[in-house]
């Protein structure tokens, strides 16, 4: 008998370290404030309909394959297309690039070699920067910020820089030889106390848990809304679920998710603004699957327009 208790305590321990660790993920019942589409849509109310941007494209730079339960807490769908994007918001003041994505060496170091890599894609976001009024980066780590980080002509893209300080305090560490671009380095950062009217249309707004330097992307464009949110839910399943990632993850990589509780607030007013503005398109970074339906329902558009 005594085997039999000592075997039951073990699987018992077993359950609860996997639920603890691999399916518990839930987002808090409430979560309210987080993000104000109301103060979003007045900062940009009085842009003249002709300002508003026209188009919002996304470049797929980079994929690879990760299980669904590493993506989304309690999923068990197999595995799942992680796509590393860079996306650019077109309009007549000029075009906005979000993010820089992977380059081929950042590309094979994540994915062991086994990842899928576009050199084209990769050099259209290069040259978008270059032509864009403004470059913003949703948060600092190393799949979002490689174009601008290591980027061959610093001094061409630095004025249309737009990082808040926790975002310059990251992005050393994915420069060459872990030293930022004096151009960029020495740049005022954009103070994001409150919401920010980046361009016509465009508005930025911290967001902090994910990463000390992460910000969601409000764009209206000419027919519709957006709102990019970068990693906060890696797939849109996250947030149709009201769950966050597995615990397990940031002992894989201790630098997701340093504020966990944030983050699933965070989720669960994602949730909860999908239901009350159904015509919202929410933009995951790395969904590939729901980002290809975006192209094919017309919301995205595939490729960088570029000069």
């Amino acid at each position: 008998m005594k085997w039999l208790i000592g075997m039951l305590v073990v699987l018992a321990a077993l359950a609860g370290l996997a639920w603890y660790a691999v399916l518990d993920g839930a987002a808090p019942a409430h979560a309210e404030g987080e993000f104000d589409l109301a103060a979003y849509r007045a900062l940009v109310a009085n842009d003249a309909p002709e300002t508003l941007p026209s188009d919002v494209r996304v470049e797929f730079v980079g994929a690879s394959d990760a299980p669904s339960f590493a993506t989304e807490a309690g999923s068990f769908r197999g595995d799942v297309r992680m796509t590393y994007t860079a996306f650019q918001i077109t309009g007549p003041s000029g075009a906005v690039v979000i993010d820089g994505a992977v380059d081929e060496a950042t590309t094979n170091e994540m994915t062991d070699g086994e990842g899928a890599f576009d050199p084209g894609s990769y050099q259209r976001v290069l040259d978008a920067m270059t032509q864009a009024s403004h470059v913003l980066i949703t948060h600092e780590h190393l799949d979002h910020v490689i174009a601008l980080a290591r980027h061959p002509r610093p001094e061409e893209i630095a004025s249309r820089v737009r990082l808040t300080a926790p975002q310059l305090a990251g992005l050393p560490q994915h420069a060459p030889n872990g030293v930022l671009a004096p151009a960029i380095a020495n740049a005022s950062p954009l103070s994001l106390s409150t919401p920010q009217r980046i361009a016509p249309g465009v508005v930025a707004a911290a967001a902090p848990g994910h990463t000390p330097g992460t910000i969601v992307i409000y764009a209206r464009t000419q027919a519709r809304e957006y709102l990019f949110i970068g990693d906060i839910a890696w797939v849109m399943a996250s947030i149709e679920n009201a769950r966050g990632r597995p615990r397990f993850i940031r002992w894989l990589i201790p630098e997701v998710d340093p504020d966990r509780p944030a983050v699933l607030r965070q989720i669960r007013a994602l949730h909860d603004l999908a239901a009350a503005e159904p015509d919202l398109v929410i933009l995951p970074a790395h969904d590939d699957e729901y980002l290809r339906q975006r192209i094919a329902d017309g919301a995205l558009a595939e490729g960088f327009a570029t000069n």
